[in-house]
């Protein structure tokens, strides 16, 4: 699965070397739990078998596009589909530790990992300074402020990948959490999408109504916020 503009490269501005002294980076929860952000290819390294890794990070974002109210998506992605989509640029991990991460994590990845978001070009060549990001937080971790650790995190990486600005093209208006966040965190509302999602109601009393008398869920059109943040 490519983007509009088929495969993107990064910009060629990137200088690991400040990307290796940023990460870990260490963070506590609301719950005062010590937290950590890795590279997932760090990750990848240290694990025997990383295919264990990349389906659980495929099942959390099929579970949200299963969802039907946050990713664009309407069908779950095969492995190949996946790896295409949330892991052709930079991809990272929220892990319940500190930043010496055990080996063991992986014998309990429901429990350890906490979320996951990637980094990659927005838009191809002249503009390809311009990333965008993508994000999930597991869904039995929520309402720990994972979500806020990863949009700091994001600000902090982005830069040091070469990037100079940050653009979010669909973060649908309903997706109260989200944009709240967005907000919070300093990024510019730039414009606004008009029925741009056609997406599953939120509404858990209706979802769980409908699913007892196997019935089809209710559908609604909703508008989508574009976020920006410029980091020069």
């Amino acid at each position: 699965m490519s983007s509009a503009y088929g495969r993107i490269d990064r910009p060629k501005e990137y200088d690991s070397s400040k990307l290796e002294l940023l990460l870990p980076i260490e963070s506590l929860t609301k719950l005062n739990e010590q937290v950590s952000v890795h590279s997932l290819i760090t990750i990848l390294k240290q694990l025997n078998d990383e295919s264990k890794l990349i389906v659980y990070l495929q099942t959390l974002l099929n579970n949200e596009i299963d969802a039907g109210n946050t990713y664009p998506q309407k069908y779950p992605l095969n492995l190949t589909e996946f790896k295409n989509y949330f892991l052709s640029g930079d991809a990272f991990i929220v892990i319940k530790s500190g930043k010496n991460v055990s080996i063991d994590f992986s014998n309990d990845l429901e429990k350890t990992i906490l979320g996951t978001f990637y980094i990659k070009p927005n838009f191809p060549g002249r503009c390809s300074h311009i990333c965008n990001g993508g994000f999930i937080t597991s869904a039995i971790h929520r309402n720990q402020g994972i979500g806020k650790i990863m949009g700091k995190a994001f600000i902090e990486i982005v830069p040091l990948l070469g990037y100079r600005a940050s653009m979010f093209n669909l973060v649908f208006a309903n997706n109260i959490p989200s944009v709240r966040l967005w907000r919070s965190l300093g990024f510019q509302e730039i414009g606004r999408v008009p029925k741009a999602g056609y997406l599953i109601k939120k509404n858990e009393a209706t979802k769980q109504a409908n699913a007892e008398e196997e019935e089809e869920e209710e559908e609604e059109f909703v508008d989508a916020i574009m976020f920006y943040y410029s980091f020069v």
